[in-house]
């Protein structure tokens, strides 16, 4: 078989965005991983596509910061070879500790890191994995992660949020460079407060918070073309300096989607690749 062609450089195409909430409508909701009450539906969402121009960053990858745009490119960040995907107990052991290696190639100066959770998607749909996300979003609001501080750091909590947390997601490639449903995200210095609406996610356990979009033209979103295993994308989902305006960082969030790439052959390979979700203290 003829290996496929990887899709690169800039390209125009549909990203999904949330409908503005009109006055008399309902606070945006979705149950997920739980079943609603008799009568719900399981989620309210209103989702419109919004043809978006989508600029890569192969080659460009000093382009964007963290403190600027939420996002850093890590061009080497190999995935242990020794890593079992299928396995919790192996992906925690193995592939944890080089994530946050990884982590503080980009954050240096990080005082503590606490990885609580990681995330499998396969476009090819098996049942054990998920889907990839096909909508604009940021997986936590501020409050949400400072209750994610609360919930998984407990008795150091209150100490820890006195001063600047961030949550920060790791995402790789497993299946060698991506083909299909390339992930895109947004600079956050192009995103308004006033482009974000709360969602109320309901889990198996609790509720929390995360943000969607609505589409403004002054957003610029970027993707990076052929991500292997050996890269990985570093995207800064809340960082609590970006309440001050002297601290030099803009926004503090990369909303981010998945997206059909129309120029993506049809024998291209699905993609399969790992988000892990790190909660990262000080400076």
């Amino acid at each position: 078989m003829t290996e496929a062609k990887i899709p690169r450089g800039d390209v125009s195409t549909n990203i999904n965005f949330l409908k503005p909430l009109g006055p008399d409508d309902d606070p945006y909701y979705i149950y997920i991983g739980c079943a609603p009450p008799e009568a719900v539906p399981p989620m309210n969402l209103r989702i419109e596509p919004r043809p978006t121009m989508i600029h890569d960053l192969r080659g460009h990858e000093e382009t964007v910061n963290l403190d600027h745009d939420s996002l850093n490119l890590l061009r080497s960040a190999p995935v242990p070879y020794q890593v079992d995907f299928d396995s919790d107990e192996s992906i925690k052991n193995t592939y944890y500790p080089a994530v946050e290696k990884h982590l503080r190639t980009a954050i240096p100066d990080a005082t503590k890191m606490s990885i609580f959770r990681h995330a499998i998607r396969h476009t090819g749909a098996p049942k054990e994995y998920a889907p990839a996300a096909l909508f604009a979003h940021v997986d936590q609001t501020g409050p949400a992660v400072a209750d994610r501080v609360r919930r998984h750091l407990g008795m150091e909590a209150p100490a820890l949020l006195q001063g600047r947390f961030r949550l920060i997601h790791l995402w790789q490639a497993i299946n060698g460079p991506v083909q299909t449903m390339p992930l895109a995200f947004a600079s956050a210095a192009t995103v308004s407060d006033a482009d974000i609406s709360a969602v109320v996610s309901h889990l198996s356990d609790f509720s929390e918070d995360f943000g969607a979009p609505q589409f403004s033209e002054n957003q610029k979103w970027y993707y990076w073309s052929g991500v292997g295993p050996d890269e990985a994308i570093v995207m800064q989902l809340f960082d609590s300096a970006a309440a001050d305006p002297a601290s030099g960082v803009r926004g503090g969030r990369a909303i981010h989607s998945a997206f059909k790439d129309p120029r993506t052959p049809d024998n291209a390979l699905p993609r399969f690749s790992i988000e892990t979700s790190v909660l990262v203290f000080g400076p």
